[in-house]
C-alpha cells in the first residue's frame, strides 16, 4: 500500500489513497471498482485515474480499464446572499422536497435539464455533466434573484 493511502475498514470498505497533482482522492474496492473524487474537472478526473492505475501497476496489480462514467459533479457558487430554503422550497412545491429534520438540503428535481440540484444553503450539486450544470445555474438563478428581492415569482 502506498505511503499516502489508508485502509480502515470499519470507517469505510475501500483503501483511501489521494494525489496532489490533480488533488484527487481514490476509493478502491476488493471488488477492483475505484471510485475518483475530489477533481476539479473532468480531465482532471481522467488523468488521476490514469495515475492511480499506474500506481496499481507498479504495486503488481493489473487494472483493466473497462469504463470510465461521471456520476455527479458539483458547483459551488456565491449567490451574494442566504439561499432561504424554506422559501424556495414553499414556492416550487411540485419540484422541490424540503425536509432539514431528515436532511440538510433542498431537494429540487428539474424537468430541462433533466437534473436532480441538492440546494444548500451556498452549494448547488447533481448533474452529470457540465453542461447541464451550466443550463441549471442559467435557470434556477433568475428565480433565486426573485426570490431574494422579494418580487413576485416567475413559474420555470
Amino acid at each position: 500500500m502506498p505511503a499516502n493511502a489508508e485502509y480502515n475498514p470499519r470507517r469505510v470498505s475501500a483503501v483511501i489513497t489521494r494525489i496532489r497533482e490533480p488533488k484527487a482522492t481514490a476509493l478502491i474496492f476488493s471488488s477492483g471498482k475505484m471510485v475518483v473524487t475530489g477533481a476539479k474537472s473532468e480531465a482532471d478526473s481522467r488523468l488521476a485515474t490514469r495515475k492511480f492505475g499506474r500506481t496499481l501497476q507498479k504495486l503488481g496489480y493489473e487494472p483493466k480499464p473497462t469504463e470510465y462514467t461521471v456520476h455527479n459533479m458539483t458547483a459551488k457558487c456565491d449567490v451574494q446572499s442566504p439561499i432561504h430554503l424554506e422559501r424556495r422550497a414553499s414556492h416550487h412545491p411540485s419540484f422541490s422536497s424540503y425536509e432539514p429534520e431528515l436532511f440538510p438540503g433542498l431537494i429540487y428535481k428539474m424537468i430541462r435539464p433533466k437534473i436532480v440540484i441538492l440546494m444548500f444553503i451556498s452549494v448547488l450539486t447533481g448533474a452529470k455533466r457540465r453542461r447541464d450544470i451550466d443550463q441549471g445555474w442559467d435557470m434556477i438563478y433568475p428565480i433565486m434573484q426573485v426570490l431574494r428581492n422579494g418580487e413576485n415569482l416567475i413559474e420555470i
